[in-house]
C-alpha cells in the first residue's frame, strides 16, 4: 500500500519534500536537538514539503494564466497589423512573436509550436496550436487557437478583424488584472506597516512590563 501511494506522488512532490526534510533535519539537530527529536522534525517537513508543492505549482499556473492574458492584446493588435500588410496568418502569427521577450509565458509558448514546426515534430500549422492550446490550459490562448484554426482559411481582411476584435477583449481583460494586481499590492504595502505598529507597541509597552512584574 506504501509503495502505491509513493507512486502516485509526483517526483518533483518527493524532490520538494526531501530537500524539505533535509534542511529541517540539520537545522533541528545543529541546534541541539536529539536525534530522535530531529528524525520527527524532519518526517513532518517531508510530508509538508509534498503537500505544499502542488499549491506552490497552483499558484505559479495562476500567476501564468494572468501573464498569457496581459501579453495577449498587444499580440493580437501586432497580428491583426501584419495581416493589413498582406502577410498570411501564419507569417504574421510568426514576425509579431518575433523580437519578444520568450522568458513570458505566451511568447515562450508561441516560440515552442513554432520551433516543433520548423523541426518537423509538428505536422502542420494546425496541429501546433491545438498542442499549444492543450498544453496551455488558458482560456485566453485556446480562444485564440480556437479562431486560427476554424478561421483560418479566410482572407487576411477577415482575419485581420477577427484579431482586432479579440484585441479589445483582451485588452479590457488586461485592464481588470491590473487593476486587481494593483489592489493586491496595495494590500501588501500595509504588511510593513503593521508590523512596524507592532514593534513600536512592543517597544513602548515592554519597560513598563518590566517594572510592574519586577524584571
Amino acid at each position: 500500500m506504501l509503495l502505491k501511494t509513493i507512486r502516485l506522488v509526483k517526483r518533483k512532490q518527493l524532490a520538494a519534500g526531501s530537500v524539505l526534510c533535509a534542511a529541517v533535519f540539520c537545522c533541528s539537530f545543529f541546534s541541539g536537538n536529539g536525534i530522535a527529536f530531529s528524525i520527527i522534525c524532519a518526517a513532518a517537513g517531508f510530508f509538508a514539503g509534498i503537500a505544499a508543492y502542488p499549491l506552490a505549482e497552483k499558484r505559479k499556473k495562476k500567476k501564468e494564466s494572468k501573464m498569457f492574458d496581459i501579453d495577449m492584446a498587444d499580440y493580437m493588435i501586432n497580428v491583426s497589423l501584419l495581416l493589413d500588410a498582406g502577410l498570411t496568418v501564419w507569417d504574421a502569427m510568426r514576425r509579431a512573436c518575433g523580437g519578444n521577450d520568450i522568458s513570458r509565458p505566451l511568447y515562450r509558448e508561441l516560440n515552442k509550436a513554432l520551433e516543433s514546426l520548423d523541426s518537423g515534430k509538428t505536422d502542420d500549422p494546425v496541429s501546433a496550436l491545438e498542442k499549444m492550446a492543450a498544453e496551455c490550459e488558458v482560456p485566453s490562448v485556446s480562444i485564440l487557437c480556437g479562431m486560427v484554426i476554424q478561421n483560418h482559411r479566410k482572407g487576411s481582411v477577415e482575419l485581420a478583424r477577427m484579431f482586432r476584435e479579440l484585441s479589445v477583449s483582451a485588452r479590457n481583460n488586461r485592464k481588470l488584472i491590473c487593476m486587481k494586481l494593483a489592489d493586491e499590492a496595495t494590500t501588501l504595502l500595509l504588511i510593513p506597516s503593521v508590523l512596524a505598529l507592532i514593534a513600536l507597541l512592543v517597544i513602548l509597552i515592554a519597560p513598563a512590563v518590566m517594572m510592574l512584574t519586577g524584571i
